[in-house]
């Protein structure tokens, strides 16, 4: 079951030695900053990608590598936690998680997935059976990550001694399971939102009301956030439904403007 916890790096959910998963992307430097840590495109079809590829980086309590990991994933949508039970797990724990990198998709038997992308984890953790989530955590006793939410929490739910190591690909994320994936997103933004609103929000059920909203402003095309949470702004003062009333819903099908046109006319309107 996922739950909300602090920090990791501050106050432990569980017992383990913690490990970052750090994408190499976000900070350039990262490899000065954590010499030690193993590249996981390395040994993978990815390698050619390495420098800015994702990195398992152990963490023991109060080394420069902790607090590295903790300020970087505070800051900036750069990867999760692993708990390992010990370290002698590690090396296992990174050939697992090489095996994430590649799923098959309903277009293409291999393609890359940055499973660490804290942002869409819990929609894909959710999205999993309960034998493909076990299988998904492999080797680790827990994963945490930071969204929208704060610090996010699943421990395995139950104890695996020896778990067998999955294939890379054994992964399928078809379009049934990509359009889970992008609800259980908005469910995520709409209780951020719904908290975040609370103040102005009359409706008795809030996370309802937002979700609904998010999910307009996606089938109208508005997919950042950015834009969505600018289309809860505009429901919350012309009511909902107003991209089906006159003359919003004439607007939104004009095909002369742009959809950043279209938002900023309607916030004048």
């Amino acid at each position: 079951m996922i739950k909300s916890i602090p920090s990791p790096f501050q106050t432990p959910a569980q017992p383990g030695v913690l490990c970052a998963i750090l994408d190499a992307s976000v900070d350039l430097d990262l490899h000065i900053h954590a010499e030690q840590a193993v590249a996981l495109f390395d040994n993978t079809p990815y390698a050619a990608l390495q420098q800015v590829g994702p990195v398992a980086l152990l963490c023991p309590p109060d080394a420069a590598s902790m607090h590295y990991a903790s300020e970087l994933l505070e800051r900036a949508d750069a990867g999760c936690v692993a708990y390992l039970e010990n370290t002698q797990c590690f090396e296992q724990a990174v050939e697992h998680w090489r095996s994430l990198l590649t799923v098959s998709t309903d277009d293409a038997p291999a393609q890359l997935m940055r499973f660490f992308e804290p942002r869409w984890l819990e929609p894909l953790l959710h999205s999993l059976s309960e034998t493909e989530r076990l299988q998904f955590l492999g080797p680790l006793s827990a994963m945490a990550w930071r969204n929208e939410l704060g610090w996010r929490h699943l421990p395995r739910p139950v104890a695996q001694s020896s778990p067998r190591q999955q294939a890379p690909g054994w992964l399928h994320v078809g379009r049934e399971r990509q359009a889970k994936m992008e609800e259980q997103r908005l469910q995520v933004l709409a209780i951020r939102f719904a908290e975040d609103y609370r103040g102005v929000i009359d409706v008795p059920e809030p996370n309802a009301f937002v979700f609904r909203q998010l999910c307009a402003a996606q089938q109208a095309g508005y997919m950042q956030t950015a834009e969505q949470e600018r289309w809860l702004r505009l429901a919350l003062i012309k009511g909902d439904g107003f991209w089906r009333q006159f003359p919003h819903a004439q607007l939104l099908a004009r095909d002369d403007l742009s959809l950043g046109d279209k938002l900023d006319t309607l916030e004048q309107i």
